[in-house]
């Protein structure tokens, strides 16, 4: 296996993965009475070797359609595309060797077990198949999927199927593999896998570029994330920025008599907001005053409050997007 394979004619190895300035796209949304207007506008994104990236946003097809043009499969309009510092053709449509595509579930073969298939996407490598065979199962153990190893494909679910042929890409020579599935819903045991399959493919020095609307998935699994909304990126950026900038949230407060707590707390605290939601009161920094957790806890004591549960919010990439969104839908009336 070729793990420190080389893209470029230079001494070092390819860091860009992909490069991407002032994309649009070929398709449109067409409304009534309205100018057509293109389903991405004016794209710039420039994703790095050992970064994984959640790329989400309001629409499903939205997110799709950027990386079926990320990965060259689908043709865009105007501005530059460069992956691997290779450029693209606008209109050129072939999946590149060093591209690794998944968009559906239907690459592995029914007539194999997971273990199976595996093995035969690798049968090329030049390496003891009894030693290969048994790095790839004692991975599928450590990433959780143990109990599906000798399990039929035909008996897996689609997103099970997925995660499958995402660790068929990890081993693969490919140095970007772009995994797009906005549309899947993947439970705490895949997003599990799928962050240690991550955890391997950056080491590798790959990219890893995930088409998803689950922001749990891109908490645990992704370096970078960006968000689309109409057509363009409102957010790119690491996780870490996101959820320590925009997760305004500094505390969560659970009571049996949650709006009785919110009225005491209304009093106490004039310059923070107050939401509850799902018998949940969640305390906001608004940005002019006590911006952190312990100015609320001292208020709380002093006050006499007693609420039956009380906690530090973790910051989440689901309470960043809320945020970004809610700033971006407030602009966009003013404007």
């Amino acid at each position: 296996m070729k793990h420190n394979q080389k893209y470029n004619t230079g001494e070092s190895p390819v860091q860009n993965i992909v490069s991407m300035e002032n994309i649009s796209s070929a398709e449109y949304f067409f409304y009534k009475n309205e100018e057509p207007k293109r389903v991405l506008e004016d794209i710039n994104l420039l994703i790095k070797r050992s970064e994984a990236w959640g790329i989400n946003g309001r629409s499903s097809y939205e997110i799709k359609l950027l990386l079926e043009i990320m990965a060259n499969i689908r043709p865009y309009d105007c501005g530059k595309c460069v992956l691997i510092e290779r450029g693209m053709m606008r209109n050129k449509r072939t999946i590149l060797k060093h591209v690794f595509y998944i968009g559906n579930s239907n690459m592995i073969y029914n007539n194999m077990n997971m273990l199976e298939f595996l093995m035969f996407a690798m049968g090329k490598q030049k390496v003891n198949k009894v030693e290969l065979q048994d790095r790839i199962f004692e991975f599928i153990i450590d990433i959780g999927l143990g109990n599906l190893s000798l399990t039929p494909n035909r008996m897996l679910t689609k997103e099970e199927n997925a995660v499958v042929e995402l660790i068929a890409a990890a081993y693969s020579d490919c140095m970007m593999i772009v995994y797009n599935f906005p549309e899947y819903e993947f439970d705490e045991t895949l997003i599990n896998a799928i962050e240690k399959i991550s955890v391997l493919i950056r080491d590798k020095g790959k990219a890893l570029i995930l088409g998803t609307q689950n922001s749990l998935l891109i908490e645990k699994t992704c370096s970078h994330t960006a968000f689309i909304a109409d057509g363009r990126l409102i957010y790119k950026g690491t996780v870490d920025n996101l959820r320590f900038n925009y997760d305004k949230i500094l505390v969560i407060i659970r009571d049996k008599n949650i709006y009785s707590v919110a009225d005491k707390l209304a009093a106490i605290l004039p310059y923070h907001k107050l939401s509850v939601k799902d018998d949940s009161l969640f305390v906001y920094c608004t940005g002019k005053e006590g911006c952190d957790a312990g100015y609320i806890y001292k208020k709380v004591a002093e006050a006499g409050i007693t609420p039956d549960y009380m906690e530090i919010n973790p910051k989440t990439v689901q309470n960043a997007y809320e945020e970004i969104i809610l700033q971006y839908d407030l602009q966009k009336q003013l404007f």
